[in-house]
């Protein structure tokens, strides 16, 4: 985090004189960095300009409020890839084994997912919570996992079997659909690496386009689809917010 909290505080909270929302916030930044055991409740306090006693009030304990950051990331999460994952399920029931429709739509699948993931800035703290819940799991993790992480998977899976005809409970095609889709994860998890690799500041429009064209692309060869790009049909959308 390079902002100070009261500053991000501004941008973040929805009404900026909500106790509740600053100490939401604020605790959502510091279990970011430091984690569930690593702040206590008067830092917490202190940095969202609250009374001692207002995470009991607000929230119950601390734990209560680290359960409402993890419960905020999971709906900011969903919000943000669900659009892309429901798009990918009807992609692959419309195409009905058409291996063109089918490379159109790992082509989509890849470029909305990372137009998604990688807009969001390093400062944007439910992103850094879920990293941290991904490096340092807590019983938190079960509840990310089954909210994010399993559908997400599932839909991708669903192309894989589609193009492959492999048993979706088979080892191999669980091994190909993790690694296939561990390819476009690596740039969200790995940003600071990415960027400095490739010698850029961000991730602009344009870099995530060049992006999600090479990772298209290598997704269609690996599942011996035909070189394609999407072209733009009726299905369902999701606006995509942070």
């Amino acid at each position: 985090m390079t902002q100070p909290i009261n500053s991000l505080l501004e941008t973040l909270c929805d009404d900026p004189s909500s106790c509740r929302e600053r100490l939401l916030h604020t605790a959502g930044m510091m279990f970011a960095d430091h984690g569930l055991n690593g702040v206590s409740t008067r830092e917490l306090t202190k940095s969202a300009g609250a009374n001692l006693s207002a995470i009991a009030y607000y929230f119950g304990s601390k734990e209560g409020l680290y359960g409402e950051a993890i419960a905020h990331t999971i709906a900011g999460t969903q919000n943000l890839i669900g659009g892309a994952e429901e798009r990918l399920r009807y992609d692959v029931t419309e195409a009905r084994g058409d291996r063109q429709l089918l490379a159109e739509a790992a082509s989509r699948f890849t470029t909305s997912l990372l137009h998604a993931l990688l807009g969001l800035g390093p400062e944007n703290w439910p992103r850094r919570l879920l990293l941290r819940e991904v490096d340092h799991p807590t019983q938190a993790f079960t509840q990310l996992f089954d909210a994010v992480f399993k559908p997400l998977f599932e839909a991708f899976l669903s192309l894989v079997t589609a193009a492959t005809g492999g048993a979706a409970d088979a080892p191999e095609t669980l091994i190909r659909a993790t690694a296939l889709l561990g390819q476009c994860l690596t740039f969200y998890r790995n940003r600071t690496v990415v960027l400095r690799i490739l010698n850029w500041d961000d991730f602009s429009p344009d870099h995530i386009e060049t992006i999600a064209q090479v990772l298209g692309t290598e997704l269609q060869d690996a599942l011996e689809l035909p070189r394609t790009h999407p072209k733009a049909v009726s299905g369902p959308a999701r606006a995509a917010v942070a």
